[in-house]
Order: structure tokens, then sequence, then C-alpha cells
């Protein structure tokens, strides 16, 4: 038996799990005690944040067809960034997307009084919850080719937003790998390979 395989499979089953979960209701409230966004800021968070679901989801299934990890691909596409709508992340994010949005626009922005640490821990919460960020793992070189798969298509997506490379991840590979973020050469090559083979399918499906 492979012990580091079999813990790895019963981590991936229980994020599935608690991705198709509903929210526990005991913690709707749990940022009572912060700034509640308007509901214009809502209705925005809620747009942007299932048009870069649909982005991740679209290269995932673009790059399950024909792959060896396609029953994995296609349930990664299901639950991509559930953690975003959980009671953990939902308010601090709606806050954290509202500052993107005035900082893009270029209009003066300041976070209410306790806004900014709930949104670095909702932040953490997020990284150390989703398998496609590196701080979910230990070591970033344990995360596995489908880790690092939707990582790349998360990239993809964040790149096709903000009209970066023609819509390619290869930017955010570039100013990434090697800083931030270090693999061996083995995963960082791989990361590369899958940055060529997406870019390839969606010129092709344009």
């Amino acid at each position: 038996m492979n012990v580091n395989t079999d813990h790895s499979e019963n981590k991936m089953n229980e994020d599935r799990n608690k991705a198709h979960q509903s929210p526990d209701l005991s913690k709707v409230d749990m940022h009572a005690d912060i700034a509640k966004p308007t509901r214009e800021m809502e209705l925005f968070y809620e747009a942007r944040t299932k048009e870069h679901i649909g982005r991740v989801r679209k290269c995932l299934l673009f790059l399950a067809q024909g792959s060896e990890y396609r029953e994995e691909l296609e349930e990664r596409a299901k639950i991509h960034d559930a953690s975003k709508f959980w009671p953990e992340e939902r308010i601090p994010y709606i806050w954290l997307t509202e500052f993107h949005r005035c900082r893009t626009a270029n209009e003066q922005f300041e976070y209410p009084d306790g806004v900014e640490d709930a949104v670095r821990k909702a932040i953490d919460h997020h990284m150390e919850n989703n398998r496609h960020h590196p701080r979910f793992h230990d070591d970033p070189n344990d995360m596995s080719e489908i880790d690092l798969i939707e990582m790349v298509c998360d990239w993809t997506a964040m790149a096709q937003e903000h009209g970066e490379n023609g819509g390619s991840a290869f930017g955010w590979a570039k100013k990434t790998l090697g800083n931030r973020l270090h693999l061996n050469a083995s995963k960082e090559r791989f990361v590369y390979e899958t940055i060529e083979q997406l870019d390839k399918l969606l010129s092709k499906n344009q």
C-alpha cells in the first residue's frame, strides 16, 4: 500500500465532499462585526466570480478531453473556487473584489475598520483549502499533475479577464515560477507544457 497516495486520495475526497456541502448556517454571520458590503458590490462579486469560474471550467474541460485525468479534471471543473461562496470567504472576498475593481477603475478606495484583516484571513483560508494553490501543500512539489493543471487554468482565466498575453498563462508563469513559487524542474516543465497545450486548444476553439 502506498501510504502517501492513499492520504492524497482521502484528502481529495474530503475536499470534494466539502465543496458540495451547503454552507454551515451557524457561520453565515461570522463576519457580522465588519461593515456589510452594498448590494451593488454583492452583485458585482457574484457576476465576476461566476465568470471567472466559468473560464476555469472551460479550460479544464478542454484539457480533460483525451486526458488520463479526465474524470478528475471534470470534477475539478465542478468545484473550482466553491469556497468563495462559503461563509469563511464570501463577505471578505466581496470587499477584496471591490478593492480590485476600484484600483482598475482608478477610483479611490479604503477598507472600513476591520475589513482588511478579515480579507487577509479569508485569503489564507482560500489558499489553504484549495488544492490548486501551492499553499494548500506542505511543499509545492507535492502538487499533483491535476493540481498543476487546475492552477494553469486559474492563471489562464486571470490572463483572459485582464487581457494579458493574449489570454495565455505564460506571463503568470514567468512572473511566478522561480519567484513566489519554486517547483522542481520536472513540474516546472509540466506547467509550461500544459500552458502550451491549453493555448493551442483555446486558439483552435475560438
